[in-house]
């Protein structure tokens, strides 16, 4: 799959505001966000950060499962 306008966020080095804009800077450059947008979708990335946790947490319960067969 091609990448090209993909940023993988793996670490947030640091997360700053100003000028009705929040920055977010990773390993791979600095992501700048409107304001308004980004606290319009707060609810939604939290929702989806939230699911992707919960499959994690799924997933390693599963593997301890496994140990104790």
């Amino acid at each position: 799959m091609e990448n090209n306008n993909t940023i993988h966020v793996n670490e947030t080095l640091a997360i700053w505001s100003g000028d009705g804009e929040v920055y977010l800077a990773c390993e791979n450059g600095t992501i700048v966000f409107n304001a308004d947008s980004l606290f319009n979708d707060i609810p939604h990335l939290a929702a989806l950060a939230l699911k992707e946790r919960k499959k994690q947490e799924t997933e390693i319960l599963e593997l301890l499962t496994k140990i104790n067969e």
